[in-house]
C-alpha cells in the first residue's frame, strides 16, 4: 500500500495539510456586519467658511470692504462698514427679541449695506468679523453666522472682546 496518510513511516511525507479557517470567516464576517452597521451612524457635515485672515481666501478684488458686527446685548447689534480700515457707516440693528433681530440684520445687510454704488455693482465684502458679549450664546453667534452666510459673505472671523 502505497498511501501519504497518517501513520506512515516511509521516505515520503504525507501531502495532506488541514487548516481550520471556520475562526477565521467567523472573525471577518464579524467584521463585516459591524461596519456595515456602524455605518449608518456616520454622517460628514462642512460648514463653508473661509479663514478671514491669513489665507489666499482674503485677497480682495478691486473694490471690497470689511464688515464688523459687535453685539451690544443679545437683541442689539451695530454693523460698521469699513474701507482700507476707515468706517464708512455705521448701522444699528435691535429688535425686541432674537429671531426678529435676525429678520432685521437680513433686511439691514441686503438694503444697506448691499446697496448699490454709481456703477450699479454690488459691494464686495472680503472679511467680516463678528464680536460677541458674554450675554449671547453659542446658538445665537451661528445663527448669526447663518444670515452672513446666507447673504454670501464667506470670509468670517469671530472675535473675543475681554471684559465686555
Amino acid at each position: 500500500m502505497s498511501g501519504g496518510g497518517i501513520g506512515h513511516s516511509g521516505p515520503k511525507k504525507s501531502l495532506d495539510f488541514e487548516l481550520n479557517l471556520t475562526s477565521m470567516i467567523d472573525l471577518l464576517s464579524t467584521c463585516t456586519c459591524f461596519l456595515l452597521i456602524s455605518a449608518v451612524w456616520v454622517q460628514i457635515g462642512t460648514v463653508e467658511i473661509k479663514q478671514s485672515h491669513g489665507t489666499e481666501a482674503a485677497v480682495a478684488a478691486k473694490e471690497s470692504f470689511d464688515l464688523d458686527l459687535v453685539f451690544k446685548n443679545s437683541n442689539e447689534l451695530l454693523l460698521h462698514l469699513k474701507k482700507d480700515g476707515k468706517q464708512v457707516k455705521a448701522i444699528e440693528v435691535k429688535s425686541e427679541s432674537y429671531e426678529g433681530m435676525l429678520v432685521k440684520l437680513n433686511e439691514a445687510i441686503a438694503s444697506q449695506v448691499f446697496s448699490k454704488n454709481s456703477k450699479t455693482k454690488r459691494i464686495e465684502i472680503a472679511v467680516a468679523t463678528v464680536t460677541p458679549k458674554s450675554g449671547v450664546n453659542y446658538g445665537q453667534l451661528v445663527s448669526t453666522l447663518d444670515v452672513l452666510r446666507k447673504n454670501q459673505i464667506v470670509n468670517i472671523g469671530v472675535l473675543t472682546a475681554k471684559g465686555q
